[in-house]
């Protein structure tokens, strides 16, 4: 074959994807350096809050007393009601209570909570350090106890919250029947800060350890490590929350679950590792959010997820790798943009598009080192553009195309792959230049059938 340009079609049968072969080929692309990380963490059952805390300063006054304070308990339900109160605290709610066995500090700045508390609209509860350092929510077989912000505001800042088996002097780490969790609902503003949540949640509705639920329900979480929770977070049905710059690790199933209808998220700057299933997933109808600048590693199965119509979604400047299966997958979502992301050494593909998925962009991404494919347009996905992406040293193909959809391939650099590019369907006149070349078996592969 002479040096000089190559046309070659790949594409699925029906589809519009043309790919323009350099025979000589660009220069290779500069070598992508794989972040190193540490190993797993190692949780202690026993000391499982792992910031220092700071200690009371003898130069502050101590909080002013809450206004308006009206706190109900009723020892029947088990139940402390938070239903009026500004700058509430949890010594001001004990002395109200009047019940070690439901709200006691058990040494300075740790206190233990045996009854469910909830902050009732127009209540504000403040949990905050140094005043609460530790605040351990007991959880045993068969009896565990909750906060629920139910219409109210909850500030959680500097503290750790965590499962409680006194008996056992440990956390709680049976989650199957039950455990202690935080939930944000009806209204409710609940901010997290500079804090920690350990071994919260289970597998119920509204009980998965740190959830914001119901339209209008808000805050964030910002600074704070999540870690063996049952989802490291959930949302159902909330808009406008952000998630910034936390360590979500070692969750029993999702690190970032927003699911269900919630919209305009802002998850930024985050270390997602080690849990699992997924690291970070919008699942079912999640639109209009970002997902920025995160690094997402080591899960176990997917590193972010759009599932299930969650559109219109800007996933950019990712460092997605090490996870089990693929770094990025698109399914049944589309008008989604993934730009700018670094997708390596995953378990089997770099970038998925597929089932039902419709008019997503794959755009200047460095796809390189996945133990399968770098990128995957696959079933029945249409309308995908692929521009300006690096696309190599993958295991298998750069890119596979397997779909009736249209998919655009323009720009692309796709070298040192086992193959190329592995398209079915039948050539159609070419338009846009890639560069193919360099690849170890072939440029192109084409399977008609």
């Amino acid at each position: 074959m002479s040096t000089f340009r190559r046309v070659v079609q790949a594409v699925a049968v029906g589809a519009v994807a043309t790919v323009l072969l350099a025979g000589c080929g660009a220069p290779a692309p500069p070598p992508l350096e794989p972040r190193q990380v540490a190993a797993p963490v190692v949780d202690d059952p026993a000391q499982p809050c792992v910031r220092e805390a700071p200690a009371a300063d003898a130069g502050v006054a101590p909080p002013a007393a809450p206004i308006g304070l009206d706190v109900r308990f009723d020892r029947a339900t088990n139940v402390i009601d938070v239903v009026g109160g500004t700058g509430v605290t949890l010594p001001a709610i004990a002395a109200e209570v009047g019940d070690p066995a439901a709200l006691r500090e058990v040494n300075p700045g740790e206190w233990l909570l045996g009854a469910d508390l909830v902050v009732r609209g127009g209540a504000e509860l403040q949990i905050t350090t140094p005043e609460v350092r530790w605040l351990k929510l007991s959880s045993e077989p068969g009896r565990f106890v909750s906060v629920d912000a139910l219409g109210g505001k909850l500030d959680v800042t500097g503290s750790c919250v965590t499962s409680w088996n006194d008996a056992q002097g440990s956390v709680d780490t049976a989650y199957d029947d039950g455990r202690s969790f935080l939930l944000a609902r009806d209204g409710a503003q609940m901010t997290i800060d500079h804090a920690e949540l350990h071994y919260l949640g289970h597998g119920d509705v509204e009980s998965y350890g740190l959830s914001w639920r119901t339209a209008g329900t808000g805050g964030g979480i910002t600074d704070s490590i999540v870690s063996n929770l049952y989802y490291g977070l959930y949302t159902y049905e909330v808009s406008g929350l952000s998630v910034l710059d936390n360590e979500f690790r070692n969750n029993v199933l999702y690190g970032i679950d927003p699911h269900t209808g919630s919209a305009k998220l802002d998850i930024e700057r985050n270390v997602v590792h080690d849990n699992g299933k997924h690291g970070i997933i919008l699942a079912e109808d999640c639109v209009d959010s970002v997902i920025r600048d995160n690094l997402v590693y080591r899960n176990a199965h997917h590193g972010i997820v759009l599932y299930l119509r969650s559109d219109r979604n800007l996933v950019e400047g990712n460092e997605t790798f090490d996870n089990s299966a693929q770094g990025i997958n698109i399914n049944e979502s589309g008008a989604n943009t993934l730009r700018d992301n670094k997708v390596y050494d995953n378990g089997e593909t770099g970038v998925g598009v597929t089932q039902l998925a419709q008019g997503n962009v794959v755009e200047g991404n460095q796809l390189r080192g996945n133990q399968q494919d770098g990128l995957r347009v696959v079933s029945e996905s249409a309308a995908t553009t692929v521009h300006d992406n690096v696309i190599a040293g993958n295991a298998r193909y750069g890119l596979y195309v397997d779909t009736s959809g249209a998919v655009e391939v323009a720009g692309n650099t796709i070298t040192d792959n086992a193959s190329g590019i592995m398209s079915t369907g039948a050539p159609v006149a070419p338009a846009n230049a890639n560069d193919v070349s360099g690849n170890k078996q072939a440029d192109v592969v084409e399977d008609k059938g």
